[in-house]
């Protein structure tokens, strides 16, 4: 398969020839590695602002930048700082990223962030949110796609998404559920009828192997329920669906700043992984999964402000 981004032949697939050690784990059955963050907003001082951002979205995204979340993202660059030495140390097979690089959608944003996440030299896959998507001019300007383009090679049909990588024996499939919005509170993901069609076809065409969905929208909240009106993915429903027929076993997600995990309930038949932010305060951690079979354990690794690292927190597991 041929799409925009190259052929198919992807260097950064890289199948294990052997069983491997992580931790405590010494298997003989496929295991792989991920990392999974999200939601970083990265800004910078110059983002290159022109006339009609201030007549956009942008202006009150600034205004709530400036006023709040300036404080919660105050040690971003530190803390990515130190996430990029965790990722390197960690010989992760993939990168796994959620979405939300920036604050504003600024393509400068987007060229920092895919800086500061090490996107030119770390094996990764990526989709965009609603803040790479903030107005129509950033959705239109095509800025996470050049600069976050060595983690959306892959598997594909036609257009940009969905994509898939094959991760020793695991497939993860990426959907971008990220549209721009008018509205200052409207804060609405749509995945749109032709990339769900796409993303039948592609889900009925790929190997056997276990399925991992990544999208930057939830289905659930953290409390389990469907997500608020003006949060949430509009055809939420829909994507569920071809995702269960297609075999989806796994769903990671971020938009939600903080971390969380929900086995299989209402009408979604799999489990549901929210990374959380890597760098709001407080809340600043990332997932290490291990994929042995299709069982994954998970570790939260969490921001210690005071050793300037990331250390393991808590831990969970789940079927895929």
């Amino acid at each position: 398969m041929y799409g925009p981004l190259g052929p198919r032949a992807n260097p950064l697939a890289l199948l294990p020839k052997r069983p491997r050690k992580h931790g405590a784990i010494n298997l003989t059955v496929p295991t792989v590695r991920l990392a999974h963050l999200s939601d970083v907003h990265v800004t910078v001082p110059r983002c290159g602002w022109r006339a009609r951002d201030w007549f956009s979205k942008r202006l009150t995204s600034w205004a709530n930048l400036r006023f709040r979340r300036a404080r919660q993202f105050a040690h971003t660059d530190a803390v990515l700082a130190a996430l990029l030495a965790d990722l390197r140390a960690s010989h992760f097979d993939r990168i796994v990223f959620s979405g939300d690089a920036t604050a504003l959608g600024f393509e400068a944003e987007v060229a920092r962030a895919a800086d500061l996440l090490g996107v030119a030299e770390l094996p990764g896959l990526a989709v965009p949110g609603n803040h790479d998507y903030l107005t129509h001019a950033a959705h239109r300007g095509g800025s996470f796609e050049r600069l976050f383009a060595p983690w959306l090679v892959g598997e594909r049909l036609d257009g940009v998404y969905p994509f898939a990588q094959r991760v020793g024996h695991v497939w993860l499939v990426a959907v971008n559920s990220a549209v721009p919005n008018r509205w200052p509170s409207d804060a609405r993901g749509a995945v749109g009828q032709a990339q769900l069609d796409r993303l039948g076809l592609l889900l009925e065409r790929l190997p056997e192997g276990p399925r991992i969905l990544v999208t930057h929208y939830p289905i659930w909240s953290a409390a389990g329920q469907l997500e608020r009106p003006g949060h949430a993915l509009r055809d939420v429903e829909k994507l569920v669906e071809v995702a269960a027929r297609g075999r989806i076993g796994l769903w990671l997600h971020g938009h939600n700043h903080g971390a969380y995990h929900h086995g299989p309930h209402g009408f979604a038949p799999f489990p549901v992984v929210c990374a959380g932010s890597a760098t709001q305060v407080g809340l600043w951690s990332y997932g290490d999964y291990t994929i042995a079979g299709t069982h994954l354990r998970a570790v939260r690794r969490a921001f210690e402000e005071g050793a300037g690292a990331f250390r393991e927190v808590e831990g969970f597991a789940v079927p895929i």
